[in-house]
């Protein structure tokens, strides 16, 4: 290689390092604030009642789920699905199809402990407790996550978007 090669090689290394530093140094900082204690979730706050039966994370199988929701849309994905009557995601284990997740966004279905998407944050403090790890990022108090439960695979998640819940994850691992 010439040194007229090797010096257009060395710019462009330089502003690739470059705009990549300048990336990640503009990016928003996330925090993560756990609690002084873990809050201990109950058999009931992985149960969604759905209006046509209950579901529960970790234990209710394909065909307990297909028969509260009937008309169940495949997204291109083999484990998530969207029912045809609730704005929400269900997901499911490879193995066993068995559900262990869902995303809910719309005000139906509710948590177990009646808190509803659009309800305010201060509602899910009200009737979860205080004891939940907050994720937000460096300086927005507006938009923030509120996770209880002793671990991500086993917890109750409340997205808070203008400081009202926008979106409310649950998930538990496989119950034997």
């Amino acid at each position: 290689m010439n040194k007229k090669g090797s010096i257009y090689v060395a710019i462009i290394v330089v502003l690739i390092f470059s705009f990549g530093f300048y990336i990640s140094s503009s990016s928003p900082r996330v925090e993560i604030i756990t609690p002084e204690k873990d809050t201990i979730l109950a058999e009931q706050d992985y149960h969604v009642d759905t209006g046509n039966g209950i579901l529960i994370m970790g234990k209710s199988s394909w065909d307990e789920v297909s028969s509260v929701y009937p008309m169940l849309k495949d997204l291109g994905m083999s484990t998530i699905f969207r029912p045809d009557r609730h704005n929400c995601l269900l997901t499911f284990t490879e193995e066993d199809n068995i559900l262990v997740k869902i995303h809910i966004d719309g005000n139906t279905p509710a948590s177990s402990r009646g808190v509803r998407v659009g309800d305010p944050y201060s509602l899910v403090e009200e009737h979860y407790g205080k004891y939940y790890t907050l994720i937000k990022n460096t300086g927005n108090d507006k938009d923030f996550d509120m996770v209880y439960g002793k671990s991500r695979g086993n917890s109750v998640t409340f997205k808070i978007k203008d400081q009202q819940v926008n979106r409310i994850i649950i998930q538990r691992e496989v119950q034997q």
